[in-house]
């Protein structure tokens, strides 16, 4: 900024001199050999003064005003003294004021619609930023389940189709609290939310950035575990939520120790649509329960 600055003022300087040479040697000190070019000395100022005034803007124009001032001012006096030439030096003078006015106020109209411009622009970004931010907010809200702040099933049901859309292998845990209804019946349902929060803060923290999970119902989670695992990998990480379950919680002044049913399913193995993987993992996950809960069932077509 500084070294443009300086370079304004160094042209307005140049141009100060440069006019002051060329009204010198075209004006009062004109001789009879130099009165065949008044014309291009004329030219000349007003290519400087229009230097001045694209250049440096209000002060270019301020300068370019006073010095065909004093040039207008000289042509007068020359032509008190019965010069004729410098009636042709009135009219040039008074043409290159009223041309520096008109270049200078367009520059500046022009400047203020660049500004406007500018001032809407941010405020178009300012509305633009505004409304992606609501955006966001809504997205996160329609994929988050607002008591446990978990990702919600339609959340997990679309981070599945994206998988089956690319022809990602994947598993699905799909968990169902036992028994969770004496909860509510015994210790109120204010007790049953926070458990369940505390539930679903065990299984976000036991899932981190390596599983997808989300609550899906009620008293039900799912897990989703791209990429292909062993029946025996599956087996340990339920092992590990039966433990994450069976950990004494307290809530809302009750002691609370739970099981959960498991249900697992595979794509493509079990299901080739999210829906029907979701139906298969959940009729599992009924039979684990029918079978004694507190234990994992694997869909099988058969």
């Amino acid at each position: 900024m500084e070294k443009k600055n300086g370079t304004r003022i160094a042209i307005l300087a140049a141009c100060i001199v440069l006019y002051l040479i060329v009204w010198l040697f075209m004006g009062p000190l004109l001789s009879d050999a130099m009165r065949p070019y008044v014309g291009i000395g004329s030219e000349i100022q007003i290519v400087l003064c229009t230097v001045l005034v694209v250049t440096n803007r209000k002060t270019g124009f301020i300068a370019s005003t006073i010095l065909n001032l004093l040039a207008l001012l000289s042509a007068l006096m020359g032509a008190l003294h019965g010069q004729t030439s410098a009636v042709t030096g009135i009219v040039i003078d008074v043409i290159a004021i009223l041309t520096m006015y008109i270049i200078y106020y367009f520059l500046e109209r022009s400047e203020i619609q660049r500004q406007e411009i500018s001032v809407q622009y941010e405020k178009l970004m300012d509305a633009n930023r505004e409304l992606e931010q609501k955006d966001e907010a809504l997205r996160a809200f329609a994929y988050t389940d607002i008591l446990t702040g978990m990702h919600n099933l339609r959340y997990f049901r679309e981070q599945m189709d994206e998988a089956i859309k690319i022809q990602s292998k994947f598993t699905i845990i799909y968990i169902d609290i036992d028994n969770f209804k004496g909860i509510n019946d015994t210790f109120g349902p204010k007790t049953g939310d926070a458990a369940l929060a505390t539930y679903a803060k065990r299984i976000s923290d036991y899932c981190g950035n390596r599983y997808v999970c989300a609550r899906t119902a009620g008293d039900e989670f799912g897990l989703l575990l791209m990429g292909e695992y062993t029946e025996a990998d599956i087996l340990n990480m339920i092992e590990q939520l039966r433990r994450l379950f069976g950990e004494q919680i307290t809530v809302q002044g009750a002691n609370l120790s739970v099981t959960a049913s498991y249900g697992v399913a595979s794509h493509p193995r079990d299901g080739r649509t999210s829906e029907s993987l979701l139906d298969n993992i959940i009729m599992a996950t009924y039979t684990a329960k029918a079978n004694g809960k507190d234990r994992p069932c694997f869909f099988s077509q058969a």
